[in-house]
């Protein structure tokens, strides 16, 4: 199987695409005929739980747009392939592995581009994923994204950590040869 790679906890997802060679569906599970077709936005009507709690009204939508996956291998899972294998379905915008990667089984939130994807992810709830079957449920929040940053914002973060490097580089060529370099801190 192709090594998809690993990724930080977040995954933003802008194009699409299917599939690499090498993975096959028969390595991640079977998928429902009724989850690939894109003409159903609605699998027997499932309907929206409710929101639970006092949720911002800005995220909403969402969390209508996120599914929770449970039941994921620690060990071989990675954002990569969830990516992948949900994209089936529907544009993802974003994958979050949560839970503890030292116990045997985590959980992930997938979040979609748009509702109707949500039906279609939710009829893949018992498929085998590996080894496991997935518990797929609609969520109960929205990922926790970081925030975007301006460019200008980016820039000044990068010289304030560059300028952190200098000065950490300084400090340990002090001390491998004291005397023989000069601290200059800018």
């Amino acid at each position: 199987m192709v090594n998809l790679g690993q990724l930080a906890w977040l995954c933003p997802l802008t194009r699409s695409c299917p599939l690499p060679l090498g993975v096959s569906l028969g390595t991640l599970g079977a998928i429902p005929v009724a989850a690939l077709d894109p003409n159903i936005t609605t699998l027997a009507e499932i309907p929206q739980p409710p929101i639970m709690g006092n949720v911002d009204p800005s995220k909403i939508d969402e969390i209508r747009r996120t599914v929770y996956v449970g039941n994921l291998n620690s060990q071989t899972t990675t954002a990569d392939q969830l990516l992948e294998f949900f994209k089936q379905v529907g544009e993802v915008k974003f994958v979050r592995m949560a839970g503890d990667e030292t116990q045997p089984t985590r959980f992930a939130f997938v979040e979609f581009a748009d509702q109707n994807s949500v039906p279609r992810a939710l009829a893949f709830n018992g498929v085998m994923f590996g080894d496991r079957p997935l518990k797929i449920n609609h969520s109960n929040n929205a990922i926790v994204k970081p925030p975007e940053m301006t460019p200008q914002a980016a820039a000044k973060e990068l010289e304030e950590v560059m300028k952190r490097v200098r000065e950490a580089q300084s400090f340990i060529s002090a001390a491998i040869e004291p005397g023989r370099y000069i601290m200059f801190i800018t």
